[in-house]
């Protein structure tokens, strides 16, 4: 008796199992969560418009969206996950999506996009998928992204009589420029870019450093590359005097000083464009920022990733391409102005380029080419706390270099778990 019960209760367990792991009746649709916090109230419109479409196309497909606004989301993502109970893919910002795929919280999808078709090589930027990645691995697909760029005033290069930048351009040739083009007397200054966490990583990348070995195994942050690259960043201020120094801004940010025609060069993010081109009086364009002995730039992005626990794979990195690279896709969201897409086929973004000022709006793109990522760390903050207020004691002079990124590197190996 005690023998046919156990049967029976095994017989009435399987169906609980298999609904438990997500798994779905070959006959029947397969449901996909997707939690996300992008879209907000201005384009959630837009966003179900794009699930509408892909499952007009995938008709055993149903997509459950999950939106919420961007604090709840990571606060209910992390209950969800550490219950079980997590969404099949998720919405992730770039400096959460490297903490996640530390902590193995997503699935890497390389083997999955190939088994579904997808050339993830051919379809994204280079730049793209390596900011995608960790340890050699693709663990999410880029939704949508922002850049900076090198944005220019033309009418102070005329008057110097100074080349327009370049592509090609490296620090030699920007810091030459910003020379011929100062005026600090009559408050005209070469370029702006701050001393600050965000600008240090990426430029010691532009010289051939980092912040951390390529495999996250030791700090560098006290390399020579490294310190060679903080020197130059506070020799705009303190030796060249291109770049005003907080006295000289005298209250004023770097946009408002671009904006009255007082500064020829500023690092800042295609966000600016919109203001840039309402405000500025004068012809204006862009160029991919200089580098020295290779080209580094900031990425920007949202991206999507496959829970570790779905057993959707497949249909869940075709839904994430749909809503990323499908030309409808592409097109609802260049017509909400929903950030950009993220595809490396240019030619379907011919109606962004065609919006002027400025001209030259293929740097965007051509930037994404040499896109970088910040450091893969869980305790991320702590090292931003770590180096600022020493980057910003340099930018002062109040230390010099050598001795502020010695300290920096010290505390970062005393505090910091790598």
């Amino acid at each position: 008796m005690m023998k046919n019960l156990s049967i029976v209760f095994l017989l009435l367990m399987v169906p609980l199992a298999l609904f438990a792991t997500g798994a779905q009746d070959e006959s029947g649709p397969v449901t996909l969560r997707y939690a996300s916090f992008s879209a907000g109230e201005d384009n959630a419109a837009t966003q179900q418009a794009m699930i509408d479409a892909f499952q007009e196309a995938n008709p055993g497909i149903i997509i459950e969206n999950e939106i919420t606004g961007y604090g709840e989301h990571f606060t209910q993502l992390v209950t969800k996950i550490a219950s079980g109970d997590a969404p099949d893919t998720f919405e992730l910002n770039m400096e959460n999506f490297l903490a996640y795929a530390i902590r193995g919280a997503v699935k890497p999808i390389d083997d999955i996009a190939a088994d579904a078709g997808i050339n993830l090589k051919e379809t994204y930027a280079a730049g793209v998928l390596d900011a995608c990645s960790y340890n050699g691995q693709t663990y999410a697909i880029p939704q949508m992204f922002s850049t900076v760029l090198l944005i220019y005033n033309k009418d102070l290069f005329d008057a110097a009589g100074a080349s327009y930048p370049q592509e090609d351009w490296t620090w030699k040739e920007s810091l030459e420029a910003s020379k011929k083009i100062a005026d600090p007397e009559n408050d005209i200054w070469g370029t702006f870019n701050p001393v600050q966490f965000w600008e240090f990583y990426k430029v010691t990348q532009q010289n051939g450093g980092g912040v951390m070995t390529p495999d996250g195994s030791k700090f560098t942050i006290n390399s020579p590359q490294n310190l060679e690259t903080l020197q130059y960043m506070v020799d705009r201020i303190q030796k060249h005097h291109v770049m005003p120094s907080d006295t000289e801004l005298a209250g004023r940010g770097d946009w408002d000083l671009f904006v009255d025609g007082k500064l020829a060069m500023i690092s800042t993010g295609v966000w600016a464009f919109t203001d840039f081109a309402n405000r500025c009086e004068f012809p204006w364009s862009v160029e991919v920022e200089p580098g020295n002995t290779k080209k580094a730039t900031h990425f920007f992005a949202n991206v999507s990733c496959l829970s570790r626990d779905t057993t959707n794979d497949m249909e869940a990195v075709k839904f994430l391409n749909f809503i990323a690279s499908d030309p409808l896709s592409v097109q609802m969201r260049l017509d909400a102005q929903w950030e950009l897409p993220t595809i490396k086929d240019a030619s379907l973004m011919k109606q962004y380029l065609a919006i002027t000022p400025p001209d030259n709006k293929i740097a965007v793109f051509n930037s994404l080419e040499y896109a970088v990522k910040p450091p893969a760390l869980e305790q991320f903050q702590e090292l931003v706390e770590i180096l600022n207020p020493r980057l910003e004691q340099v930018r002062l002079g109040m230390l010099e270099p050598k001795e502020a990124l010695d300290a920096a590197q010290k505390e970062a190996e005393a505090k910091i778990k790598l």
